[in-house]
């Protein structure tokens, strides 16, 4: 691959977890950011980050910025001929822009995280970047492999670490069409961080032996498209009992839902996002019963109706 001086990513946003699949179900979403790396030429003055839309504005446009700090950590020298002598690091240009609501379950930061190492790797060599030492890297630096797994190879990615060498390890499966995402988001953040000092060191056997069982069922009901083996796989006892109530949204939703023609109603990641599978049937339905039950509370949440990703990464380069 010839040496690039511009590139532009597009990577999905996420949803993980999907009830009992902790740290190992993850679900691309149609919400995305677009990250653009440019070599400005000798004497451009402009600012080497650059935010692009509401949402792009609540990050950090410094040397804080995740994706900067990622790139600069990960960029190796680079094969670029600057024949003024500048330093690439010094000539880079970054411009975000995102429609994923941070901080909310829905893989923001794992599309930040992706994008910084697909670029590090495109500016510091000549050859394409590896996509499986990308994801390992990602990975490392998340803590888990199933956001940055799905963001980038879309659709829907069972994922894990090898025995030996905790390398990451993925199979993608292809997501029921007729099954749609909805989602709820509330008005409010959550990290990764706080959400998991919540949890226990140690669980019962029984709540193990459950998600075990509710996580193999799941993978089948997508292989099968079986909306019957959904509605029972949903059910998670290793992390929402004692997350919800950072998002009392869910019990919510969950006692104003039963009665209605839902495939489930988990949170999405950590939160505070919910996620809401619904049978492509009964979409219009909910997604009017959602606005109207969003509309009802003090701080409205918003309602996302989001198609199932099935690209993941794309990358252009000039």
């Amino acid at each position: 691959m010839k040496s690039v001086r511009k590139l532009t990513m597009q990577l999905p946003g996420s949803t993980t977890n999907l009830g009992p699949g902790f740290d190992t179900l993850g679900l691309a979403l149609g919400v995305y950011t677009t990250v653009t790396f440019e070599l400005a030429s000798k004497n451009d003055s402009q600012a080497f980050i650059t935010l692009k839309g509401p949402v792009a504005q609540g990050l950090s446009a410094t040397e804080e910025n995740l994706i900067y700090r990622v790139f600069r950590e990960n960029f190796s020298g680079g094969s670029l001929d600057t024949t003024d002598g500048a330093k690439i690091l010094e000539r880079m240009r970054i411009t975000i822009e995102t429609d994923i609501p941070l901080a909310r379950g829905l893989g923001s930061s794992s599309t930040a995280i992706l994008a910084a190492l697909w670029a590090a790797q495109t500016f510091s060599s000549t050859a394409p970047p590896d996509p499986d030492q990308v994801l390992a890297t990602a990975a490392r630096l998340e803590g888990h492999p199933d956001n940055v797994a799905a963001c980038l190879m879309g659709g829907f990615i069972i994922s894990g670490y090898t025995q030996k060498g905790h390398r990451a390890l993925t199979t993608r499966l292809d997501w029921p069409d007729k099954w749609h995402t909805l989602v709820v988001v509330p008005p409010y953040e959550l990290s990764t961080a706080e959400a998991r000092q919540v949890l226990p060191r140690r669980v019962e056997m029984v709540q193990a032996v459950n998600n075990i069982q509710r996580t193999g069922l799941l993978i089948a009901a997508v292989v099968k498209g079986d909306d019957d083996i959904l509605k029972e796989a949903l059910s998670d006892q290793l992390h929402e009992p004692y997350r919800i109530h950072l998002v009392p949204e869910l019990a919510d939703l969950r006692r104003a839902l039963v009665t209605m023609p839902v495939l489930g109603c988990v949170l999405s990641g950590a939160g505070s996002s919910i996620l809401i599978l619904v049978h492509e049937k009964y979409k219009a339905e909910i997604k009017t019963y959602l606005n109207e039950w969003a509309e009802k509370r003090q701080h409205k949440p918003r309602i996302l109706d989001l198609t199932v990703d099935k690209k993941g990464l794309v990358a252009n380069y000039e």
